[in-house]
């Protein structure tokens, strides 16, 4: 089981911050989590929306903007005591991964340069390629990826939909059908106890794919999915669910 801090160890500091990576690595979770975009003059940068309005109280939108730009935000969000706490480079981040951790990088944008840019400064700072996962919602990157990157893991993320009829997906035999299709490593899906079962995550993982939950802060919904044999769980807190679980 790896327990991934996501955004960092967000739950006690700013998420997709130095402050938040560098807890994780002091912590020593499982590995860490984090969200890329490229600004308009092509610095891969992380934070997890498209606009800064949420994390740093003004409006801009990443891939219209230049880096100088967004260093002038304080993507605090609302934990002072960080403050200032700028918008980190994605190349500024890897010194925090440390041996033997993993990374889920998430390309939020359905844009293959991402790609191409996150590949680049993986190979700059000489991280091994096992240590990195790439995750999207985008069906088009997590295909591209593969393609371009047989050798380097992707996980497609996704969540459950109910529609009028109150049919829900994707079940389990949509879910290969659809990693079958892209070529993906396995899956990253939202902790939804309402339809995430034991028989669900066995057939997924009995099809040859890995299995992976996100967001799980609660230590009762954790015990389930270690029990229904999931392969990560990605927190806010992963170094307090470590602790909570660890030798069981």
């Amino acid at each position: 089981m790896k327990w991934i801090s996501h955004r960092g160890e967000s739950f006690d500091a700013p998420e997709n911050s130095a402050p938040a990576f560098a807890l994780s690595q002091e912590r020593k979770t499982s590995g860490m989590e984090c969200d890329i975009h490229l600004t308009k003059d092509s610095f891969l940068v992380v934070c997890h929306d498209s606009d800064t309005l949420r994390t740093c109280g003004e409006s801009r939108i990443i891939e219209e903007s230049l880096y100088s730009d967004l260093l002038l935000l304080d993507a605090c969000n609302g934990k002072k005591e960080y403050s200032p706490c700028r918008i980190p480079l994605f190349a500024d981040t890897l010194p925090f991964l440390g041996e033997g951790r993993m990374y889920f990088v998430e390309i939020k944008q359905d844009d293959p340069a991402v790609i191409d840019a996150m590949v680049s400064e993986l190979e700059k700072a000489h991280i091994p390629p096992e240590q990195v996962v790439m995750i999207s919602f985008k069906l088009r990157i997590v295909k591209c990826f593969k393609e371009k990157h047989p050798h380097r893991k992707a996980l497609l993320l996704t969540s459950f939909s109910v529609d009028q009829k109150g049919t829900w997906g994707p079940t389990s035999g949509e879910l290969v059908k659809t990693l079958a299709e892209l070529k993906a490593d396995g899956v990253d899906i939202s902790g939804n106890l309402s339809f995430i079962t034991e028989e669900y995550v066995e057939k997924v993982k009995s099809a040859g794919y890995e299995f992976a939950v996100w967001t799980v802060d609660d230590p009762k919904q954790a015990k389930r999915f270690i029990d229904f044999g999931v392969d990560a769980v990605t927190s806010n807190r992963a170094a307090f669910l470590m602790e909570t679980f660890r030798g069981k």
